[in-house]
């Protein structure tokens, strides 16, 4: 009976290890999607494509002008923090500060 108490001991040990292990990759996970800010034309315009978006769609859904969008992408302009928000809400992404 002993025996069986150690292997029980042993056995939620491991299971807790095992979930510890579980958390810290899920964590990792989420942070390989993570993109630095001077990468922020790169990411909208590789969401817009993934959401099989055009220019044109994600300005008719953002609200955001079509020459507003293209400089986004190319890197070329200031965003303020209402159209940045703007357009992270209708991709779907999050904008992250540490």
């Amino acid at each position: 009976m002993k025996e069986f108490c150690m292997i029980d001991q042993e056995l939620n040990s491991i299971k807790i290890k095992f979930q510890e292990m579980e958390e810290e990759l899920l964590k990792y996970n989420s942070l390989k999607r993570i993109k630095p800010i001077t990468e922020l034309a790169d990411v909208v315009r590789k969401e817009r494509k993934n959401q099989n978006l055009t220019l044109q769609g994600l300005s008719d859904l953002s609200g955001i002008s079509y020459a507003s969008l293209v400089k986004i992408e190319s890197g070329d302009i200031n965003l303020n923090y209402k159209i940045l928000t703007q357009l992270l809400d209708t991709l779907g992404l999050k904008l992250w500060i540490e």
